[in-house]
């Protein structure tokens, strides 16, 4: 799940991604969160379908820019918090959302020549 802090946050990000596909791409790949667990051998490659169970954890990034960190319209950072939630053996959330990771993804180029990358 992806949540924003805010609307200007939203809209921040919204305009990023259709500037930079390669950020997009990145915070895609990134941010997707697996559904189902897999089977695998002894070295870690898929061995069986797909099965479908309960979530033991709820995952939601959080994302947020600050109005000091825009260049034009384009968010120079783009700050997120990842957080996780337990869930009980029917894959009912409970208890509080847990901060697990805390970084930015920071574009060391500029809007003509971006260079997105993340730090935590």
């Amino acid at each position: 799940m992806i949540e924003f802090t805010d609307s200007f946050s939203q809209a921040a990000v919204a305009e990023a991604c259709s500037a930079f596909p390669n950020l997009l791409n990145r915070l895609s790949l990134e941010l997707t969160l697996p559904i189902f667990l897999r089977q695998t051998d002894d070295n870690g490659d898929i061995s069986g379908p797909a099965e479908i169970s309960p979530p033991k954890q709820l995952r939601k990034t959080q994302l947020f820019v600050s109005s000091r960190d825009m260049v034009d319209n384009l968010p120079k950072e783009i700050g997120f918090c990842r957080l996780v939630r337990d869930c009980d053996t029917y894959g009912t959330p409970h208890g509080e959302w847990r901060m697990i990771l805390n970084g930015c993804y920071y574009n060391h180029g500029d809007n003509a020549h971006p260079q997105w990358s993340s730090h935590t």
